[in-house]
């Protein structure tokens, strides 16, 4: 499916809701505040805590029962990723290193994500009065699209790493091989639950995984290209960054060669990212709900 089709799928779920939203007795609007991190090719696999980085949000909530609440969510993070975190140098009972030190590969990148989610309250979610003080867990699932842009650093300039086709795409030997794309589907999963502090406010917990469609989202998911042929299609940067292990060696030649895999992933596929955080969000009452006790 192309992305296309994913963008105007959310769009008519929101133009659906915007609809219902007009007659809503309870409806949610609230803010998003925590933290992002990711994993993938540059996480060993597992989650480095040392990256992980601010994420905000907005949302509106829709509670259409006291069990079942359809969230648009639009979230800003960062991720990040860096083989220094795993790098084992080489020493004189271990003269080969291990592969995160001789690939020597770092990004960081913003993100952004526009999903509809499905919230279930696993106790009743009663909004009806102003006088009950209700505690609500819940989990949720959606859909949505993120966009990423991975970059690095190059003595001292920032680069964006996807115009350079590290891996070789669009290359003259490898013109079948595209870049990819920077706007993808995501598919957030996770928990959280939320407390009445006020007449009409919650403060709550929530926290999520975003699978996504790319396995780019840290610039690496093949294998090596030969690095001239790269530097021969989008310059010397490109040619410098397709393999940053010639920063490691001595004789200042590469350690590894064409085809060779710049990824030892061996569980995910797709490269994931993680947001958690505290909400704050107020409700709406219609017509004929009770009133506040003052």
């Amino acid at each position: 499916m192309q992305i296309s089709k994913y963008i105007r799928f959310i769009l008519i779920l929101i133009l659906v809701l915007n609809i219902k939203y007009t007659n809503a007795q309870f409806v949610e609007i609230g803010i998003f505040g925590g933290a992002s991190n990711y994993s993938g090719d540059l996480s060993d696999e597992g989650v480095a805590f040392k990256e992980t980085h601010l994420a905000a949000a907005l949302f509106g909530r829709y509670n259409f029962t006291n069990k079942w609440a359809v969230k648009g969510f639009a979230g800003y993070g960062k991720i990040s990723g860096d083989d220094k975190n795993y790098a084992v140098a080489p020493t004189a009972s271990k003269l080969d290193g291990n592969f995160q030190y001789w690939r020597n590969l770092n990004f960081y990148s913003n993100i952004f994500e526009f999903s509809v989610q499905a919230e279930y309250n696993l106790l009743p979610n009663d909004l009806s009065s102003y006088n009950t003080r209700p505690f609500i867990p819940y989990i949720f699932a959606g859909i949505g699209i993120v966009n990423f842009n991975p970059k690095t650093t190059l003595n001292g300039t920032e680069v964006e790493l996807q115009p350079l086709g590290t891996e070789g795409q669009g290359t003259t030997t490898n013109n079948s091989l595209k870049k990819y794309d920077l706007t993808v589907y995501s598919v957030p999963i996770g928990v959280g639950f939320r407390q009445k502090i006020g007449e009409a406010f919650f403060l709550g917990l929530e926290a999520g995984v975003r699978f996504t469609g790319s396995n780019y989202l840290d610039d690496v998911g093949g294998k090596y290209a030969d690095a001239t042929v790269v530097g021969a299609s989008y310059g010397v940067k490109a040619q410098a960054l397709s393999d940053r292990s010639i920063e490691r060696t001595a004789d200042g030649l590469p350690y590894f060669s064409q085809d060779n895999p710049r990824s030892d992933r061996k569980i995910f596929t797709k490269d994931l990212y993680f947001m958690a955080g505290i909400t704050i969000s107020y409700v709406f009452r219609g017509k004929g709900m009770d009133c506040p006790n003052f």
